[in-house]
């Protein structure tokens, strides 16, 4: 694959990816936004060292941008190792809620349960 149309292909994939604003400076769609620009800091025209390894990232990024594995092993219970919901540890791994979590000075299992038992 050519420079040019591997540099499209990641602009895809960036679009595909999103950013989630609840993870300000520690999202992956971010980080990986970031890196395409260092890489293709010349755009399409921009010279790759190694084109076969740039290729097998974005195959495997791809594949999880569009959950080819969650697809293929879906859970029989959506329930975590901590017992909490999605929602929960979607609120609990946001910026403000370890924020919040690391003002308390209680275990970080304790913090988790307030966190979360908090209306």
């Amino acid at each position: 694959m050519a420079a040019q149309q591997l540099y499209k292909s990641y602009l895809r994939l960036c679009e595909k990816w999103g950013v989630d604003s609840a993870k300000k400076g520690r999202d992956l769609g971010e980080f990986i936004r970031q890196q395409v620009g260092k890489e293709f800091s010349q755009g399409g025209s921009t010279n790759i060292q190694n084109l076969k390894e740039c290729e097998q990232k974005l195959a495997s990024l791809n594949r999880l941008a569009n959950n080819q594995y969650g697809d293929k092993y879906r859970w029989t219970k959506p329930v975590t190792a901590s017992t909490l919901s999605l929602e929960e540890c979607q609120r609990v791994l946001s910026t403000a809620g370890l924020q919040e979590i690391n003002e308390n000075k209680l275990s970080l299992w304790e913090k988790m349960k307030q966190f979360i038992n908090k209306p």
